[in-house]
């Protein structure tokens, strides 16, 4: 419905607050992804400043409470760490989305899953299966017998799509975690 003051010579539209909430979901999801990569980026420079040396970073969570790859005790994360852990996986070849990635050279990138840069890389292609996912899910029309409890309903939604969202990421071999390890390792 448009609404049209033009005493004032105001004009705007009135709606729901839908589109509004939308685009500010959408800007703070751009802003955590944005904010993944650099972080990755600064990771693997500081890799390759200094590779002999572990950087020491300041939190307020004691290393007793951490239990492994920057995860709290009991965290609730089934995560991508220990997802490869034999040899064959330290020199894999590139498969799905990069599997006709080479470098100038034209030889084919060596991608080494068992690193904490290619789990960070699956763990940014999981956002952004979460994002496609979250995307299909609005489309869905719900029934009268599925609004009993939305808040519950909500949250199990949400949960069972994360968990979706990771078995995607581990099983469907798009290579978008392989294409952004390829970037980031400086292999292109």
């Amino acid at each position: 419905m448009a609404l049209g003051i033009s005493g004032l010579g105001i004009t705007g539209t009135l709606s729901d607050g839908k589109a509004a909430s939308d685009t500010t979901m959408l800007q703070s999801e751009a802003k955590k992804f944005a904010s993944m990569v650099q972080d990755m980026q600064n990771k693997r420079a500081m890799e390759i400043a200094s590779p002999l040396s572990k950087s020491s970073s300041t939190s307020s969570v004691s290393s007793s409470q951490i239990s492994k790859n920057h995860r709290l005790n009991g965290d609730y994360t089934m995560g991508f760490y220990d997802t490869y852990t034999s040899e064959k996986d330290k020199t894999s070849r590139p498969q799905g989305f990069a599997a006709n990635a080479s470098n100038s050279k034209g030889k084919t990138p060596v991608i080494d899953r068992t690193s904490d840069l290619y789990v960070q890389s699956m763990e940014m292609e999981n956002y952004m299966v979460k994002m496609m996912l979250s995307s299909m899910r609005e489309s869905v029309q719900h029934t009268s017998l599925s609004e009993g409890n939305d808040y519950a309903r909500k949250m199990y939604d949400d949960m069972m799509y994360d968990n979706l969202a990771e078995s995607m990421t581990k099983n469907a071999g798009f290579g978008l975690a392989d294409q952004i390890y390829i970037e980031l390792s400086g292999q292109r």
